[in-house]
């Protein structure tokens, strides 16, 4: 993996609330992450930039009613905020990748820097492995992860500021002069529902036969299609919106009831079971989890 070692993570179900707390604390971070038997993901988005490059197996990724092939060392780049499924074939090679992740406003901060006039790019685009080899994208990225052991912190800074700005520079490049990958299928109707659903998840009333009604069509018909273009039933991605909202509330401090009734579950005890169902622990469990991890976390130093 490169001259400084990646730190590497694997299956592991709530991985995205780690990278929260880590980047809550620091600018940038690298990960190596594998899927061996956890072969998806719940609907899910980040408060930060992520890049995935790909180095074994292959992925599917969903996203506002597309789909997307994802291959060995092709890159994928995913807007803060942009709610996505991952979705490995059961008959692929264990699924791994290189993930570097960006704090939202030093990205905001690079950009305007680095890459200014340029139109915004879509919220999930991937570039062509041919394309990320010749610039040495992942050189790149491994370059960035070793600047974390500098000890400097301005002067750690300064590095990132200049890597993450080489890092756009080239993939702005590579995507006004080479072919976009485009989806394998996508649906207006799902992108639509998709979006209203991010809008709505929480409200308690909200559920399959609302969702049917508000888009005049039948839930036997929307069910099909929601199945077929985000790899998820709709009632189980409502789920994973409210329990990941859930979860940012804990992050921020909120007790779990009122963070419970404010993700739009309206039965605490119902709530309980499919906590556990999911991810294996209670959801005082996993705050306690999430205050050890807090605490264990060192603060990051602060340039001057």
């Amino acid at each position: 993996m490169g001259f400084h070692r990646v730190e590497s993570v694997v299956d592991q179900h709530l991985t995205q609330d780690m990278a929260n707390l880590q980047l809550s604390r620091n600018l940038v971070s690298v990960g190596y992450y594998v899927n061996v038997q956890t072969r998806s993901s719940i609907a899910h988005s980040h408060p930060f930039y992520e890049f995935i490059l790909v180095r074994r197996g292959v992925c599917e990724y969903h996203s506002s009613g597309a789909r997307f092939f994802l291959h060995p060392d092709e890159l994928l780049i995913i807007a803060p905020g942009t709610v996505h499924t991952m979705l490995c074939p059961e008959d692929a090679p264990r699924y791994e990748r290189l993930i570097l992740q960006v704090d939202a406003d030093f990205m905001a901060r690079v950009l305007t820097t680095f890459v200014p006039n340029v139109r915004p790019a879509p919220p999930l685009y991937i570039l062509r492995a041919e394309a990320v080899c010749r610039w040495g994208l992942r050189e790149l990225i491994e370059h960035i992860n070793a600047t974390s052991s500098v000890s400097d912190a301005a002067f750690r800074e300064q590095l990132y500021r200049c890597q993450i700005g080489e890092l756009m520079l080239l993939t702005a490049h590579i995507a006004r002069t080479s072919q976009p990958v485009t989806p394998s299928a996508s649906s207006a109707l799902i992108s639509d529902v998709t979006s209203y659903i991010q809008r709505r998840f929480r409200e308690p009333e909200l559920n399959v036969a609302s969702v049917a009604q508000q888009f005049y069509v039948s839930r036997e018909h929307l069910s099909r299609a929601f199945k077929t273009y985000t790899g998820e039933n709709i009632s189980h991605y409502i789920t994973d919106l409210r329990m990941q909202e859930f979860r940012y509330g804990l992050l921020m401090g909120k007790n779990v009831l009122p963070a419970c009734l404010e993700s739009g579950f309206s039965d605490y005890s119902s709530f309980v079971k499919s906590f556990r169902k999911l991810y294996g622990i209670t959801p005082m469990e996993y705050r306690e989890q999430l205050k050890n991890a807090m605490n264990r976390a060192p603060l990051a130093e602060v340039a001057e």
